[in-house]
């Protein structure tokens, strides 16, 4: 592997050039060792690329570099290792190499890949971290972005549901983006792991992330988008995902949010929809348990006013005013039914005065 980790780090040579050798004409260590007359003679090799091999192995101490990097915790692996993700092996653009702290998916179990808008709405986070929890007690392996909004909200439910989650950077795995989510990272290592196809010390680079979408759906059974707009990273995942075979879903929303229209858009085109946790597993093939049903239910436990009170939070943040102008109920009144709902978890107050519709338990 310390061979390969040189020939991943070598300027110049891209990820295209580098499976070109691998499947043409020699792994890393034969081209590591390799006279510099029979370098020459490798079709697809420019002048360019030569020297710069030929620099690179004068200036790169293998076993030094490969020491470092194990020191660091971070593991590698390549497409000549058998280890190799198989998910993520034939797809089109395949990566040369990942790097990853923790660990990688298991190939025996299902993998999800929960993505959408980073300025998701109170509905999209909530659907998030429910899907993400109710995946995770079910033990299929949670996999996203580690970036604001959904992406944050699935692997905080996995986490939530003591499953495995893993996060595909667009930087290097020892370089946390957004830097706020470190707490987040810490904890996905210690269940999952961090993965990325660049190494070490990379800083994140606006290129870098529709790239790594790739990753994303590659490493996964299929992918749910929950919330995107008409022009939004997430449906480049979707179109990877379609690219690679894999299945697609999408969050249904109304045709004025714009939020929901590129999600809409997908089912237009044949994306299947989430409309329960039940049925998104029934699809997986996994029978649903009791903790991931619906809570409509409990609305059978309240009162008349409670109700009513209950029939006016919907998924979109109404004030304590609002409610008080539609029920007339006094503010006293009002709170001693809204703590109820809340203890019921039927509702959740979202910042001061304002509340929402829970959706799962």
């Amino acid at each position: 592997m310390k061979y390969a980790y040189w020939l991943d780090n070598i300027s110049g040579i891209g990820v295209a050039k580098r499976r070109y050798l691998l499947e043409t004409t020699c792994g890393a260590e034969e081209l590591y060792e390799m006279p510099i007359n029979h370098l020459k003679r490798i079709n697809g090799l420019t002048e360019e690329d030569v020297q710069r091999i030929i620099k690179s192995r004068k200036e790169w101490n293998v076993d030094k570099e490969w020491f470092d990097l194990m020191g660091k915790g971070v593991g590698f692996v390549s497409l000549e290792q058998k280890n190799f993700p198989e998910k993520l092996r034939n797809i089109p653009d395949v990566p040369y190499a990942l790097y990853y702290i923790g660990s990688l998916p298991e190939e025996n179990r299902k993998s999800v890949a929960i993505v959408g808008a980073r300025g998701r709405s109170i509905y999209g986070c909530e659907i998030a971290q429910n899907l993400s929890k109710c995946l995770a007690e079910h033990g299929v392996q949670v996999i996203s972005g580690l970036a604001k909004g959904i992406d944050t909200d699935a692997h905080k439910g996995a986490l939530e549901g003591q499953g495995n989650t893993y996060a595909v950077l667009g930087s290097g795995v020892d370089v946390c983006y957004p830097k706020e989510n470190k707490y987040l990272y810490n904890k996905i290592i210690d269940t999952g792991g961090i993965i990325s196809e660049y190494p070490p010390g990379t800083e994140p680079r606006p290129a870098f992330f529709p790239l790594r979408n790739r990753i994303i759906s590659g490493l996964s059974d299929c992918v749910v988008v929950i919330e995107a707009k008409e022009k939004s990273g997430s449906l480049i995942t979707a179109d990877f995902a379609m690219e690679q075979g894999r299945d697609v879903y999408a969050l249904p929303g109304r045709i004025t949010d714009k939020l929901s229209s590129g999600c809409n858009q997908l089912i237009k085109q044949g994306a299947g929809i989430v409309q329960s946790v039940e049925d998104f597993l029934a699809d997986l093939d996994i029978i649903a348990e009791n903790t991931c049903t619906q809570i409509d239910f409990r609305k059978n436990l309240l009162e008349k006013d409670e109700r009513l009170v209950y029939s006016l939070i919907d998924f979109h943040p109404i004030g304590l005013g609002t409610l008080v102008d539609k029920t007339s109920f006094s503010i006293a009144y009002l709170l001693e039914i809204l703590k109820k709902l809340d203890s019921l978890g039927l509702v959740k107050e979202t910042f001061t005065n304002y509340y929402v519709r829970r959706i799962f338990k």
